[in-house]
């Protein structure tokens, strides 16, 4: 979330960009994606 703002406001988004941020739930939300990579 931290580095969308940061990028905001030193304007990387032209201005009326929509910009959708989706939130996946951090560190914790990976367990439920661990079959993704439990051979890796």
């Amino acid at each position: 979330m931290q580095g969308l703002i940061d990028l905001t406001k030193k304007g990387f988004f032209p201005e009326g960009s929509k910009v959708l941020y989706a939130h996946l739930g951090g560190a914790p939300a990976l367990n439920g994606y661990s079959y993704h990579y439990k051979d890796g």
